[in-house]
């Protein structure tokens, strides 16, 4: 055997060792992030989004080490608002949802900071899609000008109930803009993640 072979050999069974000596989670990411949507159904335009960051431990379960929790609201208003059937203009249905994150969404209406949230069938079976968390702003998360009238480039509350949607998920700008300055710490703009590491929780 020559010295070539020898070391290639040596290095062939020191990789092997390492791996098995790996634990068997090694590849499990060591962060979860959890966003809870949490209706109310007095009034779901003051309803609550939780932001939790989750560290995975040496021991291999969860825990978390960060809560943030902002005024949100998502439906219009109304008696239709509160179904989760009515494509345009109720609440997202509840359950699980993987979700995009976005710095600059080139949308028709959504620009700017965004999640995009996948499409989902409601309990009659209809498909509710177009769907986000997002506030209302221009492009690159700008305010336009106060003009007349209720803009959707423009956040205008109190004199407008802005929290009211077509079925997204609302914030005010700046809770947004702190909702993924914490996402940003940990997860990348345009990923869609599995939701055993990025998860949207819609709960009753």
């Amino acid at each position: 055997m020559n010295r070539t072979t020898a070391v290639l050999l040596g290095l062939l069974l020191l990789a092997t060792s390492l791996l098995v000596a790996a634990p068997a989670d090694s590849a499990t990411p060591p962060w979860r992030g959890v966003i809870t949507f949490d209706k109310l159904w007095s009034s779901p335009s003051d309803s609550r989004l939780t932001w939790q960051l989750l560290q995975r431990q040496s021991g291999g379960s969860w825990k978390v080490v960060e809560t943030k929790s902002w005024r949100s609201g998502s439906g219009m208003l109304g008696k239709g608002g509160r179904n989760s059937c009515v494509n345009n203009k109720g609440w997202l249905p509840s359950g699980t949802y993987n979700v995009r994150q976005y710095d600059n969404y080139g949308g028709n209406k959504i620009k700017g900071r965004a999640f995009r949230v996948d499409d989902k069938r409601c309990p009659t079976g209809n498909r509710r899609f177009d769907l986000f968390i997002h506030t209302e702003q221009g492009a690159g998360s700008k305010q336009c000008p106060n003009r007349r009238g209720d803009q959707l480039c423009r956040w205008e509350l109190p004199r407008y109930n802005e929290y009211k949607s077509a079925g997204c998920i609302k914030l005010a700008p700046a809770d947004l803009t702190e909702l993924v300055r914490l996402y940003q710490r940990h997860f990348r703009a345009g990923v869609r993640y599995s939701q055993a590491q990025v998860v949207l929780r819609v709960v009753d």
